[in-house]
C-alpha cells in the first residue's frame, strides 16, 4: 500500500471497497435479455434459485430504477449485454434471472484494478454466470490474476476488500456457497504480491453469502448480524491463527450497527452498494438501519427493493465495480 493516511484517525484508507469509487459498474438487464420469462408460474423452481416468485413486470422496473440510481452516482454503468452480448457464451446465461447478482460470478480488487478472479459457484446452474462476467471485463481491458482449482467454490457475495493499517486484506466469508479452501488458495496464490492478508469468517449455515451478514460501509462503521458469524481465522504470510473480528473492530474505533436476522434476510439491510465518500445505495425495506446509517453520517440512497428481494440479493450483489480507468473506446457506453 501507497497510502498510509488516516481517516479520523482510525483506520488508514489508501484503497478498500468502501472509500474506493468505481470507475464503472457492471449489471445485467434481466428484462431485456427475457430472464423473466424463467419466472413465470409455469416454469419449474429448479430454473432459478430465487425464495418466491417475484411480479415480473414490478422486478423489471424495480431493477431499472436500481440502475438509474446507480447512473446517478457512478460515471459508467455498463449492462452485461453491452459487453458480451454478441458473445457465443451470452446464449447460456443472459435469460438465468439468477446472472442478475453479477457480484456473485466474478471478483475485482480496487488495489489491483486491472485484474479480476473468475469465481466458482457451488450451485451447477450458476457456474455458466462466470465466463460470461469474464468475457465482460476482459473486453474493459481487466486480465485474470489467478484461476481458482476445480474442486474450490467461492462467490463475488463473500469477497470484501478491506483494509487494516494499510494492509490489504481480504474478508472471505465460507459456509453454505464459499468454501475455507478458497481462503486458504487465495492466501497461498496472493499473498504477498497482491495481498497482505486474509480474515476468513466461518458463517451460519443459513447465511448464503458474507455481504448479507456483515459489510463495512464506511473506515467507522459496520452493518452486520452477528448471529450469522461464527468464527474467523487470520491467514497471513506466516500461516492460519485465530482472530478476533469484534475485538478488531473496537481496537479500530468501528461502530457495529446491529441488524437483526430478520431484516438481514428479508430486507437485505446489510447488503449495501459501496459510492466511496460514505455513501451507499440500499433498499428502502429497513428504515430503522437507514436512520442508524444517517445517524452515523453516512449518506443513504435507498431504491425499491420489494420485488427484488426476493431473489435473495441486495444491491451489492447485482453490481459489479469496476476500478480500472476506462479505454477511451468505452467512452460513449455505458452511459453518464
Amino acid at each position: 500500500m501507497t497510502d498510509g493516511v488516516q481517516a479520523r484517525g482510525r483506520i488508514a484508507s489508501p484503497v478498500c471497497e468502501w472509500a474506493v469509487r468505481p470507475t464503472a459498474v457492471v449489471v445485467h438487464d434481466p428484462a431485456a435479455a427475457g430472464a423473466f420469462d424463467a419466472l413465470d408460474p409455469d416454469s419449474p423452481p429448479e430454473e432459478f434459485l430465487f425464495r418466491e416468485r417475484p411480479d415480473p413486470q414490478r422486478y423489471g422496473e424495480q431493477h431499472a430504477a436500481f440502475v438509474a440510481e446507480l447512473r446517478r452516482h457512478l460515471g459508467r454503468v455498463f449492462l452485461l449485454s453491452e459487453l458480451a452480448g454478441d458473445h457465443e457464451v451470452w446464449a447460456r446465461t443472459a435469460r438465468s434471472p439468477n446472472q442478475v447478482f453479477t457480484r456473485d460470478s466474478l471478483i475485482t480488487l480496487p488495489w489491483a484494478p486491472s485484474a479480476y478472479i473468475a469465481a466458482r459457484m457451488r450451485p451447477v446452474l450458476r457456474r455458466p454466470e462466470s465466463r460470461t462476467l469474464e468475457v465482460a471485463v476482459q473486453r474493459l481491458g481487466l486480465t485474470e490474476l489467478v484461476r481458482l482449482p476445480e474442486h474450490v467454490f467461492l462467490e463475488g457475495g463473500d469477497v470484501v476488500p478491506f483494509t487494516r493499517e494499510g494492509r490489504r486484506t481480504l474478508l472471505v466469508g465460507h459456509g453454505p456457497r464459499s468454501t475455507l479452501e478458497a481462503a486458504r488458495f487465495l492466501q497461498e496464490a496472493l499473498i504477498p504480491a497482491h495481498l497482505d492478508e486474509i480474515i476468513a469468517i466461518r458463517l451460519a449455515d443459513w447465511r448464503l453469502n458474507l455481504d448479507g451478514g456483515f459489510l463495512p460501509v464506511a473506515e467507522d462503521v459496520v452493518l452486520s448480524d452477528r448471529e450469522s458469524i461464527l468464527s474467523a481465522m487470520l491467514l497471513d504470510a506466516t500461516g492460519a491463527h485465530p482472530f478476533d473480528l469484534w475485538g478488531l473492530l473496537r481496537s479500530l474505533g468501528v461502530r457495529v450497527i446491529e441488524v437483526t436476522r430478520s431484516e438481514s434476510v428479508d430486507s437485505q439491510a446489510c447488503n449495501c452498494v459501496c459510492l466511496g465518500e460514505r455513501r451507499v445505495i440500499r433498499y428502502d425495506l429497513c428504515e430503522r438501519v437507514a436512520r442508524l446509517l444517517d445517524r452515523h453520517d453516512v449518506q443513504v440512497y435507498c431504491v425499491p427493493g420489494s420485488e427484488l428481494v426476493k431473489g435473495r440479493g441486495g444491491p451489492r450483489c447485482m453490481s459489479r465495480p469496476i476500478y480500472l480507468p476506462l479505454d477511451p473506446h468505452w467512452a460513449h457506453t455505458g452511459g453518464d
